[in-house]
């Protein structure tokens, strides 16, 4: 099935300017007009009210929030208690006894579907055009997106990046890889120690040409940010399942392709990459271990510069491809001239903050969330936590604030520019954010695990999983996944 994207656009950000109890009351009263039939109004929280906040599965950042409670009392007059679950925990709750949650980008959907959280106020969006126009374009218009509306606050999503040592890539008179073509000829290159001479690790040091998550619960992800490009068509908004019968796509050409090279690069010894997961391979790249890898900076990592001056480290945007699938016409094509081959894989990790429907304090809520998300609060919250990265164009000028302290300056201004490119591609694909995501995911986890042990080929391994997809979905119900799985892609 075709479809022709529509524009989508909407606005809010944080008003520290507004955060004040009398000013908050007179601009918020009444302002829920723009919600579902029934809802009504609640007036401003007296002084003092304590906003209740729940953070999921990231005690680093629940500890950085807990950390601003007297800034944000001082400032709106208003407490914030902040407490901590599990993933699991808020899964199986029935209800959940707060205002607002943070929670991983990828659950934004099952919350949505359950309905249990309210839409940003389109009155809060106008009066807050500003800063949130500022957020990078893929974020605030796809991740925090459920049908076609705003549902989430973006606190920064965590975006795979290739890390590459330049001083090797120069002695090899090496680009950095556009395509993942490049990429598979890169690693050839880097793999072999002879071509590296003296530059090469030591005798009996681990060493290979590139490292790429595939631990469980990343396995899938990295599969799927290869596929992306070659998936996501201009035409299409069909790329995991058909949008009208929830058929599963996964086995077909873009993801055999995917998996096919995927293996080609793990090689017959790929079996130790099964346990990597991105705090790993980074801390891989930073021992010597490899040329490539993929994960992305972040400034928890505890990693100053190493004995070796002369190694150096740079990034690159996740290689793409001129090829892509057309799932309409079941071919291939080579992109149009000027369209980029680089297709980023959104809400593979992130933080986005939700308000509750429960919330007896709703339009507080917002405001808590908006003001921790703003430019100036975000980058002590968000760079508590390696799920993140920098988000806002403001965050551009302090870069060096979101990598690890071995990374130079220079290196620094290059991650936050590529990632600002990257957040703002026409096309993208987004990991599974409808019901049973985990069930779906960790099914393609095991084929990832199954074709890299060499225990069957992509294709068959591939089939399999649509096999078990299509089990998911039947049990989930086929109608309501089907419209969970539009709602993901932001239709009605």
């Amino acid at each position: 099935m075709t479809f022709i994207l529509r524009p989508f656009s909407i606005v809010t950000a944080g008003l520290v300017p507004l955060l004040t109890a009398g000013l908050l009351a007179s601009t918020f009263t009444g302002c829920r007009n723009g919600d579902s039939p029934g809802e009504t109004s609640h007036g401003s929280a007296p002084a003092g009210t304590a906003i209740q906040l729940v953070v999921v599965d990231d005690p680093a950042m629940a500890a950085a929030i807990g950390q601003l409670r007297a800034e944000f009392r001082g400032q709106s007059g208003w407490d914030v208690d902040v407490r901590q679950l599990t993933a699991s925990e808020l899964n199986s709750a029935g209800a959940v006894e707060a205002d607002a949650l943070i929670v991983s980008s990828s659950q934004l959907g099952t919350l949505a579907q359950r309905d249990l959280l309210l839409p940003l106020p389109d009155e809060l969006a106008r009066s807050s055009q500003a800063q949130w126009s500022e957020i990078f374009d893929l974020i605030r218009s796809r991740e925090a997106v459920w049908s076609n509306r705003v549902m989430a606050v973006p606190f920064g999503s965590g975006l795979l990046t290739c890390y590459y040592r330049a001083d090797l890539f120069e002695r090899l008179n090496l680009k950095p890889p556009a395509t993942w073509k490049d990429y598979q000829r890169i690693t050839s290159l880097l793999s072999d120690r002879d071509r590296l001479g003296d530059a090469a690790p030591p005798p009996g040091q681990q060493w290979r040409g590139t490292l790429e998550p595939l631990a469980p619960g990343w396995a899938s992800v990295t599969l799927l940010a290869r596929a992306a490009a070659y998936a996501s068509h201009r035409g299409n908004y069909s790329t995991l399942f058909d949008i009208e019968t929830m058929e599963p796509l996964i086995d077909g050409p873009p993801f055999v392709r995917a998996l096919e090279e995927l293996m080609a690069v793990a090689g017959p010894d790929g079996t130790e990459l099964l346990t990597q997961d991105p705090t790993t391979i980074r801390n891989a790249f930073w021992a010597g271990q490899c040329g490539m890898a993929l994960t992305w900076p972040t400034a928890t990592a505890a990693i100053a510069a190493g004995p070796d001056e002369n190694r150096r480290v740079e990034f690159a945007e996740m290689p793409g491809s001129q090829d892509v699938y057309n799932v309409t016409d079941r071919a291939w094509e080579t992109r149009r001239r000027g369209e980029s081959p680089h297709v980023p894989l959104l809400a593979s990790a992130g933080r986005l903050g939700g308000v509750l429907r429960t919330s007896k304090w709703p339009d507080e809520s917002f405001q808590l969330l908006l003001w921790l998300s703003d430019p100036q609060w975000s980058e002590q919250v968000c760079t508590a936590t390696p799920a993140t990265t920098l988000f806002r164009r403001s965050h551009l000028k302090n870069a060096g604030k979101w990598v690890e302290d071995a990374v130079p300056v220079e290196a620094a201004v290059a991650y936050a520019e590529l990632t600002e490119a990257a957040f703002t591609r026409q096309q993208s694909l987004a990991v599974l954010r409808i019901p049973g995501s985990d069930e779906y995911l960790a099914a393609l986890d095991d084929a990832v695990h199954r074709a890299v042990r060499g225990e069957v080929t992509a294709s068959k391994s591939l089939e399999e999983t649509a096999i078990q997809w299509r089990e998911i979905t039947e049990r989930l119900g086929v109608e309501p996944q089907r419209k969970a799985y539009g709602n993901s892609l932001g239709l009605d």
